[in-house]
This record gives structure tokens, sequence and C-alpha cells, in this order.
């Protein structure tokens, strides 16, 4: 017994010091993820560093810059000598803080350290902040801040042949505010080498451009900025809207200019830029009227409607004839599929065509949810199917092979009351949908929730814009589905979203906020400029 005893404890205390041990060890890995100081600088931290330091401040002492820069070595692990500068000129930042900024550089340079290309570039971006707080005039920075960017631009073009897009984008943002803006024209060009320049590149050489009067820079920068797929901002549009305001000669004739322009590209400006324009024309005489369009595209204001979309017979067919070589015979389709299927579709439409729409079965089905039961999926198709069959319209339905265990009625209204082609379970449905809807015609219609972007890509800028264009007029898509089975379906729009003329009317549409990717959904714009240019005397 007493054997026993010794063992029981003897375990008991084996388990204790196991159990103590993993303690220990779990609490010395834990450690190891402590690091006893702070390992990156938290905005919060370096705000207070700011306030502390740089608040109502033009300067600091050499010794108060050498405290500062020692203090975020030593304390945070990813800052050395190499990157600390960078992060207190990004301290430094505003238009505020460029006397700070300034006097941080004449402390490096009095301690033999020159400045890196990421502290120059901050520094650059501190330049033009003070100059568009000056008002952006050709004075908003004194001569000898001009000096000092035009000798930083010449120390870095002496020193490298080639610069990164980084360091050219930064060199733009300091010339723009110096007389030497057109070379960060130039600049372009070094950044076109490896990458786009960013659409605030184009912005400050746009805005200057306008700015000088130089239209024609101007104009070249704005075009090349949406051939870029970039969305031009408020300040390039605004900055072309302030120099004609003093053209009474050409004014009518460069406002029609820039409202072609949008209508082109089908841009919309944002209020900010539909405020100027009210308040710029009203001024002059002209008459400018907020509005709104009805379900059928009519203006509230004057009563006009908006134009139809128009794709001519020539763009219609070659979009069609260029959608097979360049969406549906592609090598990543094969991946998903295989000519033999392709050519199967093919023949298939070719002895059922011409359809009056088609509709992807996968898509509609879910639309409502993918989690769904398959007798709900296979319904809410059937109740499609049933809204264009009641129309008399002949309907072809794409899906997968897989649909066929969905239950039987639904399926079988389907196949008896449409046209019903089911590919591989890993085929790509878009490319077969697109391809039945253009090879029936131009008043084919598709079903689809499916916004086609990457198909739109693909076939390049100018087919893309007759593509989205039809696709407009073209694409239904489920809203919802009642509890009596009635489908609520979104028909196309058939008129024109975009700015465009109406008699002697432009109408204009316009959005609140900028975005430089703004949705490629076909909504109406809830909110429309109605623009009529008098005649004054």
């Amino acid at each position: 017994m007493f054997c026993f005893k010794i063992y029981r404890q003897s375990a008991n205390l084996l388990r204790s010091s196991t159990a103590l041990q993993k303690v220990n060890d779990a609490a010395r890995k834990s450690s190891a993820y402590k690091r006893p100081q702070l390992s990156i600088p938290h905005t919060d931290h370096l705000q207070t560093l700011k306030t502390q330091l740089f608040q109502q401040r033009s300067e600091l002492n050499p010794s108060e810059w050498e405290e500062l820069r020692n203090d975020l070595i030593s304390k945070y692990k990813h800052i050395s000598t190499s990157n600390v500068d960078a992060i207190i000129m990004g301290l430094c930042d505003g238009a505020e803080k460029l006397a700070l900024a300034k006097n941080y550089v004449h402390y490096l340079r009095g301690c033999g350290l020159e400045p890196n290309r990421a502290t120059i570039g901050r520094l650059l971006k501190i330049y033009n902040a003070a100059y568009h707080a000056r008002g952006g005039s050709d004075t908003a920075l004194t001569v000898e801040e001009q000096q000092c960017i035009l000798e930083i631009y010449s120390k870095l073009r002496e020193r490298y042949e080639i610069l990164d897009a980084t360091t050219c984008e930064n060199l733009i943002y300091g010339l723009v505010s110096t007389k030497e803006w057109r070379t960060g024209i130039e600049l372009l060009s070094m950044i076109r080498l490896t990458c786009t320049p960013s659409i605030n590149a184009y912005t400050e050489l746009t805005v200057k451009a306008f700015s000088k009067g130089d239209l024609e820079t101007g104009w070249d920068l704005l075009e090349e900025t949406v051939t870029q797929r970039k969305e031009p901002k408020c300040e390039s549009y605004l900055a072309y809207l302030q120099y004609i305001a003093n053209d009474a000669k050409n004014f009518q004739y460069e406002y029609e200019k820039f409202l072609s322009f949008l209508e082109k590209y089908e841009l919309i400006i944002t209020a900010k830029v539909a405020q100027y324009i009210a308040q710029n024309l009203n001024a002059t005489l002209h008459t400018v009227k907020p509005s709104q369009l009805n379900k059928q595209g009519k203006c509230s204001h004057c009563n006009l409607s908006m134009r139809e979309i128009a794709t001519s017979d020539a763009e219609y067919a070659n979009l069609s004839n260029s959608f097979l070589n360049k969406v549906l015979i592609r090598s990543d389709i094969f991946q998903k599929s295989t000519p033999e299927e392709v050519e199967r579709f093919k023949r298939y439409v070719t002895q059922t065509a011409p359809y009056d729409c088609v509709i992807d079965g996968l898509n509609v089905a879910y639309s409502m949810g993918a989690k769904k039961s398959p007798k709900f999926l296979a319904a809410l198709l059937a109740n499609v199917v049933k809204h264009f069959r009641n129309q008399g319209k002949h309907v072809l339905v794409l899906g997968r092979k897989h649909m066929n265990s969905w239950p039987k009625d639904a399926i079988f209204y389907i196949r008896k009351n449409a046209s019903m082609f089911l590919t591989n379970n890993l085929s790509q449905d878009d490319p077969f949908l697109l391809y039945a809807t253009l090879k029936s015609g131009q008043s084919t219609d598709f079903f689809s929730r499916d916004l086609m972007r990457s198909h739109a890509f693909l076939l390049g800028s100018e087919l893309s814009k007759i593509f989205r264009r039809w696709q407009q007029e073209h694409q239904y898509a489920l809203i919802t589905q009642t509890d009596n089975g009635k489908v609520i379906i979104k028909e196309p729009t058939r008129h024109l979203l975009c700015t465009h003329q109406v008699q002697d009317t432009w109408h204009v549409p316009y959005k609140q906020t900028y975005s430089s990717n703004p949705a490629e959904i076909f909504e109406v714009p809830e909110s429309w400029l109605c623009i009529k240019f008098n005649k004054i005397k």
C-alpha cells in the first residue's frame, strides 16, 4: 500500500512537472514574439511626435533633429539609417510644414548627409502642396523655392540616365510648381518605359497646361488619360472651364468642345464640376437647369427625350465577326471546354437560331442565392422562360449538364418552351451566351447579371466601346421573384446615359463624388444638367 502511494504521488508530481514545463515553454514562445520596443510606428504615435515636436514650429535645432532621428532608429526595428529620413519627411507632410521640411534637409546636409530619392520625393510633394495651398500661380512659390526644385531635378538627371517611375512622378509634382513645368511632360515618356503614369501625374500636368493657356497640350494630356483607361479628375475639367470663361469670343465653341469630349468617352462629371458649369453659364445669360430622366428617358425640365442608342449595321457586323476569334476561340476557353464542344455549339446555333433572347440558365437560377434547393433553382429558371414565352419569343437557355438532375417537371417545361443547350460541367458560359446572341442578329437580347468586363476588355478599346453600347441596349437581368412566382425583370436601357445633345439642348449627367474606377453598370444617373446656349448679343 505504501509503495502504491509513493507511486501515485510520483506520478502526480511528474504530471505537474510536465504541465509546468509546457506552461514555461509556452511562456518562452510567447515572449519570443513580445518585443520590448514598438516594431511599427503606429499612426497615433507618429501623430504624437508631430504634435510634441512640430506644433507651431518652423524649424528644429540640430540636436532636436539628431535626437528624433536616433530615437526612431533605436525604437523601431524596421527603421534604419536608409529610410529614417523619408519617414521624418513624412512627418512634415502638408503645405504648412514646408519650412520644417526644408529645415530638416538643411540639417542633413550640415551633417554631410545627402537625402536619398525617397526623402527628396516627399519633399517635392510638400512643395507641391504648398504651391496649391498658395493659389497655384506662377509666384505661389518663391524664386528660391522654385530654384531648389530645379536644382533637385538637375542633380538627379546628372546622376541617373533613367529615373524610376516613382521618382519621375515626384519630380512632376515639383516641376509643375515652377516655370519649367513642361519638363514634366518629358518625364511621362520615361514613366511609360516601365508602367502607365498615374492619374495624379496626368492631372498635375493637365491642370498646369490649361491654367497657362496651352489648350493643345492640355487636350493631348486629357485624351491620353482616357485612352489609358483612367478617369480624369475634377481639377482637370475645372482648370479648362475656368480658363475659357474669360474667352468671350470662343466661349460657346470651347464649352461645346468640352461637352463633346464627355460624350465621346462617355465620361460622367461630378457634382462639383456640374455646380461650376451651372453657376458659370447662368452668370453669362445661358440657361442651365437641374433635371432628371423618367423611365422612358424624358427630361423633366425640357421634356425632350434622350437619343436612343444606335449601333450601326457595320459596327454590329464588326463586333459579331470579331467576337469569335477574340473571345470564344482562346486557349483559356479551351482549358474549360474543348474545340469539339465549341463546334457542337456552333452547329446547334446554326440549326436553331435566330433567337429573341438567350438566357444564362445558371446565372438566372442562382440570382437569388446559390444555396437554394434544386427545386427552387429550376422553378425560378422556368418562370423566366415563361416570362418570355408569354410574349411569343423564341428563347435559348444555356446551362450545364448537371442541370439534368434537377426536378423533371421544370426541366421538361423549359425544354418544351425553349431551345436548351447544356455544356460540360466545367465550361465557361459567357462566351457561348454572347456568341449565340450576336449570331442571331441586331434585335436579339440576352439575360444575365454578369457585366462581361473581361470580354469587353479582350475586344480592344474601339470594339469594347461598341460592345458596351450594344450590351446596354440588349441585357436583361433578374431583380427578384415574388412569393407567387412572378419574376420582376430589369429591362435594358435603350437611350444614351452619357452627355449628348438633343436638338439645341445638351443633357449632362453627373455623379456626387469622383471615383478613379467607376463601376461599369447601366444605371440611369439620378442627376442631370439641362443646358441651352442662348444667342448673346
